[in-house]
């Protein structure tokens, strides 16, 4: 449980350095839009998973963490907006269509082989019906949706 609990403390740890580190000030902005878009797109997925009792998270950083939101705060609100962000910001829009596949891939392979790992070697993540290609799936769609929206957002602001 104590390793468990130093994950997370070092996922918060690891998300306000990659935060700080990778997004520009002149950015910060477009970060925040992102951060409200991935959130509209992936809380409310994670909540209904999480309630369907498809996937646990038995451990928290606080004991009462999950006396009334069942969802990873940690992952949900942290890791992955930070990861998604970071996506938006630095996606290949000159590369080629491959180059844009690929990028979509890594990124949503990463995050869910974060996941998958926790799955196996801790009490962090429990999956129950869920499966990891369904979170890889669910990974790609919200990169998808968010990238489109960042997208949209973006013309509009010309």
């Amino acid at each position: 449980m104590v390793m468990e609990r130093l994950i997370l403390a070092g996922i918060l740890f690891i998300s306000f350095v990659l935060a700080w580190r990778f997004i520009p000030k002149a950015k910060a902005r477009d970060a925040f839009i992102l951060f409200l878009s991935i959130q509209f797109f992936s809380w409310p997925i994670g909540l209904f998973v999480v309630e369907m009792k498809w996937i646990e998270y038995p451990v928290q950083l606080f004991p009462n963490d999950n006396k009334d939101y069942r969802s990873s705060l940690y992952f949900e609100f942290f890791l992955f907006p930070i990861t998604a962000i970071l996506f938006n910001l630095y996606y290949p829009s000159s590369k080629r269509i491959i180059s844009k596949l690929l990028y979509y891939l890594l990124i949503a392979g990463f995050f869910t082989g974060i996941e998958v790992l926790l799955e196996r070697f801790t009490s962090l993540v429990q999956y129950n019906i869920w499966r990891w290609y369904w979170s890889y799936f669910s990974v790609m769609l919200i990169l998808f949706l968010s990238h489109r929206y960042y997208e949209w957002f973006k013309r509009g602001l010309r």
